[in-house]
């Protein structure tokens, strides 16, 4: 880590991979989340727990007390606050952040406009951008289409229409919104801005993990994508005028599907996203592009030059388990569950990394990785089952009977 040059307060639903990018650029992180993983807190001066669920999302009490306990143990001036996912729909609180902090990255009224699906994707046409059929009322016949929140993330929010269900007053804009389902490859393209240029630091191909009533769940992602040079010019040229329309700054990404040879625009995440990870770059650290870019309008003059493929992968739960006290992760998982946490059934364990020649062996590497740590898990989900039914059997017995009922952990 290079010299700290202030403190930086970060706030998302998972800070981690945040942290490390803010301490590989040289800033002091200071992290507020719903889960202080155990990396969290290596890596971070202080990292905090924030109360509620993610169900419940961001609230202002708990982020506020969160920043302001933070900001008292800061080891250096703070610069400002930056934030991850967890603020695309409820906008309000980047202005009660900026009130009481400088904001690195964009404010509240970008951020609103960009997850209001009417004004969206009303300037996608003023623009004349390219996406999928998009309709604001629920279409009649519900075949080949989908159902989305304003403002989720993560994909778990993406529905068949005719599984979704009204969602009464959303915070943005009272309404689910619709669009036509279009097969083919997930391209997200990284970018930094300050407000009006830009530079697309490079592009990720991005992969599902479903569950039962989640079918585009985020699953994974891997960098270099394979794209033909036209490809990418065309959502680069994408991203400048989008840049230039909402004025945006700091890390950034453009989601697309690609329908042939044509990218179709699906969103905007005005944010540092989920691809951190693979795009770290030692040479070009990610937070320093996204601090300069944000406040002083300077942005890097090449792509980042990445000299092999990176692939990063979630890891969810198939049945509830325990984190066991002498778990010893592998160096190649990230956001590493705390000894003794429960997870629930299909939430996220943890997250899984690897380096290889290419994106498609760093793919093969980081799913293989998957694969292994998911049959541990599944193997201790069983044994977890069998000793809660077991302990179940148990209750009202005697107090000396032998054996004692206990559950066991996973790693133990």
């Amino acid at each position: 880590m290079a010299e700290a040059r202030g403190s930086l307060l970060i706030a998302a639903i998972s800070g981690r991979s945040l942290a490390c990018a803010a301490a590989d650029a040289g800033y002091i992180p200071l992290v507020a989340d719903f889960f202080a993983d155990c990396d969290t807190q290596e890596i971070s001066h202080t990292a905090h727990k924030l109360q509620g669920d993610i169900g419940h999302g961001m609230q202002w009490p708990s982020l506020r007390a969160a920043f302001e306990g933070l900001s008292k143990q800061a080891p250096t001036p703070i610069l400002g606050a930056i934030t991850g996912s967890g603020f695309e729909d409820r906008s309000d609180l980047l202005t009660h952040i900026a009130k009481n902090w400088p904001l690195i990255g964009n404010d509240a009224e970008t951020v609103a406009q960009i997850n209001d699906p009417k004004r969206f994707f009303e300037r996608l046409d003023d623009l004349a951008i390219s996406y999928p059929e998009t309709c604001l009322q629920r279409p009649p016949d519900p075949d080949g289409w989908v159902a989305k929140r304003p403002g989720g993330a993560g994909g778990s929010h993406v529905r068949p229409v005719r599984h979704a269900q009204p969602i009464g007053n959303h915070a943005s804009t009272g309404e689910l919104y619709y669009q036509a389902l279009v097969p083919g490859r997930m391209i997200s393209g990284l970018f930094v801005a300050n407000g009006t240029d830009v530079q697309v630091l490079g592009f990720s191909e991005q992969w599902t993990a479903p569950a039962p009533g989640k079918p585009w769940r985020y699953g994974g992602a891997a960098q270099p994508a394979s794209l033909l040079p036209n490809a990418a010019e065309a959502m680069a040229e994408t991203v400048a005028l989008l840049v230039d329309a909402f004025k945006l700054k700091g890390l950034g990404s453009a989601d697309f599907v690609f329908n042939g040879d044509e990218p179709l625009l699906l969103e905007i995440n005005a944010r540092p996203g989920g691809t951190l990870d693979i795009f770290a770059n030692a040479g070009n650290p990610l937070l320093e592009l996204h601090v300069e870019a944000a406040l002083n309008g300077a942005l890097p003059d090449e792509p980042l030059v990445l000299e092999d493929g990176s692939a990063s992968a979630i890891v969810f739960t198939r049945e509830p388990l325990i984190v066991a006290p002498a778990m010893v992760w592998p160096s190649w998982t990230a956001d590493r569950p705390k000894p003794g946490e429960r997870i629930d059934k299909e939430r996220p364990i943890c997250t899984v990394l690897a380096r290889a020649g290419s994106a498609e062996k760093a793919r093969r590497l980081v799913q293989t990785r998957h694969t292994n740590l998911l049959a541990e898990l599944r193997g201790f989900a069983d044994e977890l089952g069998a000793q809660e039914e077991h302990s179940e059997n148990c209750e009202g017995t005697n107090e000396q009977a032998e054996p004692k009922c206990t559950g066991r952990t996973f790693g133990a």
